[in-house]
């Protein structure tokens, strides 16, 4: 994960946006990362507000003081928690799109994130409910979503059985904009009928994504593996 971190260059900037403390020694970033670290694998398991200052620190080997001295509280060390997971998954499902089989792109990538919010469907609530008190906490999030919708555009138009002229980049980044709404949706109000839980759930999200690029062929739709 450390590795993800430090090849994602907006890793600091991102930090600084969240709050979290400047470092200019190694050690002193490197238990700082190590005190995000441990954070985000408990926050994907148990609900963040029931785990204390002295819980994180003692899990990561380390004083309170050291925690207080990069982080001024526990909101802030959540907000950092969120940087972290955006900066872990970014480049996984980014990697996912780019090497896929192109016919199989969409319906890999929708099972890895229905996968993904179903699992830690308590952490991505938390993650919305702050997001909700401070829109900047979303920023590494969206910029995945983005990143993301361009990753699928370079594929699309480097595929040859497309004609570029019907690929509309408007539609495509419409289409992974709807993707993170309906599972923000699915797991923070569970309008229904269908949720994150639903069977039928990632299926019609692939069938929704498609209709809205679409300039997909036949063996790329859903239909064709009936």
């Amino acid at each position: 994960m450390k590795d993800t971190w430090e090849s994602e260059g907006s890793w600091e900037e991102d930090l600084a946006a969240a709050g979290v403390a400047p470092t200019r020694q190694r050690r002193s970033r490197e238990m700082r990362d190590r005190l995000i670290g441990t954070s985000l694998e408990i926050a994907r398991r148990i609900p963040f507000e029931q785990i204390s200052v002295l819980d994180l620190c003692q899990a990561t080997g380390c004083s309170t003081g050291a925690f207080y001295a990069r982080f001024p509280d526990k909101n802030t060390l959540f907000r950092a928690v969120m940087v972290a997971s955006a900066a872990q998954s970014g480049p996984l499902l980014e990697k996912l799109v780019r090497e896929a089989p192109f016919d199989r792109i969409l319906p890999i990538l929708i099972e890895a994130q229905v996968r993904r919010f179903r699992e830690h469907e308590d952490f991505y609530r938390a993650v919305l409910r702050v997001s909700l008190e401070c829109s900047d906490a979303w920023t590494p999030f969206r910029r995945n979503g983005q990143r993301l919708g361009q990753v699928y555009l370079d594929r699309l138009r480097g595929e040859p059985h497309i004609d570029p002229a019907r690929i509309s980049e408007k539609h495509v980044r419409f289409a992974f904009q709807s993707m993170y709404a309906m599972l923000n949706s699915s797991v923070m109000n569970r309008p229904g009928p269908f949720d994150i839980d639903s069977p039928e759930f990632p299926r019609l999200m692939e069938e929704s994504m498609s209709m809205m690029i679409g300039c997909l062929p036949e063996s790329a739709l859903p239909a064709a593996r009936n």
